[in-house]
């Protein structure tokens, strides 16, 4: 029996695979199992698989019918003897002391979940990526470092942890508890599946090492398509709603969940060609716990969020063909005026939409800075101004 199994899902990744499992089996944590579920592939990938195997006995394959993702790392949890689990996807890759991190992290602290920082490597550009709170884990401040916590403590930015399956490691005896599975059929299948355990734990943890690369880009991904199973995403925040009414901090966090839920299925909608759009808002109008008068306010939520409730509201009465342009240069303009990235030592990093812009301080002449959600800004030491930018709530797409 391993301390930890890995559980890949490969599906025709065969130009990715060997860079994912040549991260795996040279991990400086070496007591694993590795378990490749071949969910129906059609490319050279199990050939690659198999000639791993032949200098690892550590490798194990699962054949399958294709079944999508979820149904692949379900049969993998079927068959993993490790005391702890990690998901790793084909087409990324990790660093080599990713799970010897882990193991110490959820080991010494006795968690049932720790979470490790993530790269953007940027396929197309092939390149790593600006880090965003969402993945560099910056949401959490210092006093999460070294300790376990629950989803009560992360309830003001609860919707900024990521829910990814393969940034973590779990106790395997926890998620059988749990009788946790990822939802079969869906795509988006990573929030339904984190928030069905993480609302029932007292005890996670995190890594602020940068420990897995995910891949963003890359041609031939599903969530790159914009196709059908993009109405998925209407399933996915109900499923993750039903988990969320469970919790005793639903009250607290409920519009938050609509304001950010909505913008998901906004953002899908964008994506898919026109012949599916009437399709989506039927679908919207007819499933979504999100147009539920009996559970939302829609007159509060209009006055907080009006351009995510109109946005929404168009999709749902099919009034919505300048939806995407709306969104694009109107929303984001309002949202995502500037994204302020500290990098460097008296060095600013503005993001304008695309465009960037490179600030050096300099104290006699100009001053630009951020704190409590206002840009301040001086001039020539003169004038001076400010205005209101809640990076805080910025959409964090």
């Amino acid at each position: 029996m391993a301390e930890i199994s890995v559980i890949v899902p490969v599906y025709n990744v065969e130009n990715y695979i060997k860079k994912c499992l040549d991260t795996i089996v040279n991990q400086t944590f070496s007591d694993i199992e590795i378990i490749c579920v071949n969910d129906g592939s059609t490319d050279n990938s199990r050939k690659i698989i198999e000639e791993y195997q032949r200098n690892d006995s550590r490798i194990k394959i699962i054949d399958k019918e294709n079944g999508g993702l979820s149904s692949a790392r379900n049969a993998g949890l079927k068959v993993a003897t490790g005391k702890y689990i990690s998901f790793i996807d084909s087409d990324d890759w990790v660093d080599l002391t990713m799970l010897e991190k882990l193991y110490k992290n959820i080991t010494a602290l006795n968690t049932d979940i720790s979470i490790c920082a993530v790269n953007l490597y940027d396929e197309q550009e092939q390149k790593i990526k600006d880090t965003e709170p969402y993945f560099n884990l910056s949401y959490f401040n210092s006093s999460f470092d070294g300790k376990a916590f629950s989803y009560n403590d992360t309830k003001d930015f609860l919707m900024d942890v990521c829910v990814m399956a393969w940034n973590k490691l779990y106790r395997k005896s926890f998620l059988d508890e749990c009788k946790a599975e990822f939802p079969e059929g869906l795509i988006f299948e990573d929030g339904p599946f984190f928030f069905s355990i993480f609302f029932k734990t007292q005890r996670v943890s995190i890594v602020r090492d940068f420990l897995y690369y995910y891949r963003i880009n890359r041609t031939g991904s599903i969530v790159q398509k914009g196709g059908i199973k993009f109405l998925d995403i209407i399933n996915v925040v109900n499923l993750m709603y039903s988990f969320l009414e469970k919790t005793d901090i639903l009250e607290y966090i409920k519009y938050e969940f609509f304001h950010r839920k909505a913008d998901d299925i906004i953002y899908r909608y964008e994506l898919i060609p026109l012949k599916l759009k009437n399709k989506f808002s039927k679908k919207l109008r007819k499933e979504s716990i999100l147009l539920n008068e009996a559970i939302f306010d829609f007159a509060y939520i209009n006055k907080e969020y009006p351009i995510t409730y109109r946005s929404l509201c168009s999709i749902k009465n099919k009034t919505s063909i300048l939806s995407f342009y709306y969104r694009k240069f109107i929303i984001r303009l309002m949202y995502k005026i500037m994204q302020v990235l500290y990098t460097e030592e008296n060095i600013y990093y503005f993001k304008f939409w695309n465009f960037k812009l490179r600030l050096k301080k300099r104290a006699n002449l100009y001053d630009v800075w951020y704190e409590n959600d206002k840009i301040y800004v001086v001039l020539f030491m003169k004038i001076k101004f400010s205005f209101k930018f809640e990076y805080s709530k910025l959409e964090q797409k």
